[in-house]
């Protein structure tokens, strides 16, 4: 291995341990429900604000100001759609637990979160409509591909379990962040094949 390449990896290994650390904090607050009511509304609200800072500033330092403006624009989208996904997630919950809300009001609150959701969905394919460079837009769109087989196959085993009644039924609202993880952790896997 080359010397000058050897600290790099060392530094984005570290980086992607701790991204990885962070990222099962959410998964861990949901099972384990540490808190209750507003206590853990916060806590998943604090979770957003350190795992978005510590991904966006440790990716744009170790890529040492490689990030072009179309990254910076997607990266910009992104933190505008999940800071409105946890405020429609607060307020739907909070509008949901005083439990006075019933009819077609009921339905529109509880969906309410998803919107900003379906936003991240169209900034992600707004990156890759703008992105110019073809090799950024494969490692993305193989990099999704990687995350829609890991929900498909999670879901199709947790699913036949469940059945078996082995587990609980899957928390559905797991999915999209399960796409996530496996779309974000593929892509340096991917990278590499290329270097």
């Amino acid at each position: 291995m080359d010397d000058d390449l050897k600290p790099k990896r060392i530094q984005w290994t570290l980086f992607f341990a701790g991204a990885a650390a962070l990222a099962a904090v959410p998964f861990w607050l949901a099972f384990a429900r540490p808190f209750g009511g507003t206590a853990m509304l916060v806590a998943m609200f604090v979770w957003l604000l350190v795992y978005m800072a510590y991904v966006y500033v440790g990716s744009s330092r170790l890529k040492a100001g490689r990030i072009g403006p179309v990254m910076k624009r997607y990266r910009s989208r992104l933190a505008v759609a999940m800071m409105a996904y946890f405020l429609f997630l607060i307020g739907s919950l909070s509008l949901l637990r005083g439990g006075e809300i019933t009819g077609p009001l009921l339905w529109i609150v509880a969906a309410a979160p998803a919107i900003p959701i379906l936003g991240v969905l169209v900034v992600m394919g707004l990156y890759l409509k703008e992105e110019p460079d073809e090799f950024e837009r494969m490692i993305h769109v193989e990099a999704m591909l990687w995350g829609l087989g890991a929900v498909l196959g999670v879901s199709t085993v947790w699913g036949f379990l469940s059945n078996a009644g082995v587990v609980p039924s899957p928390p559905l609202f797991l999915v999209f962040p399960l796409f996530c993880l496996a779309w974000g952790f593929s892509q340096p896997i991917i990278r590499r094949r290329y270097q």
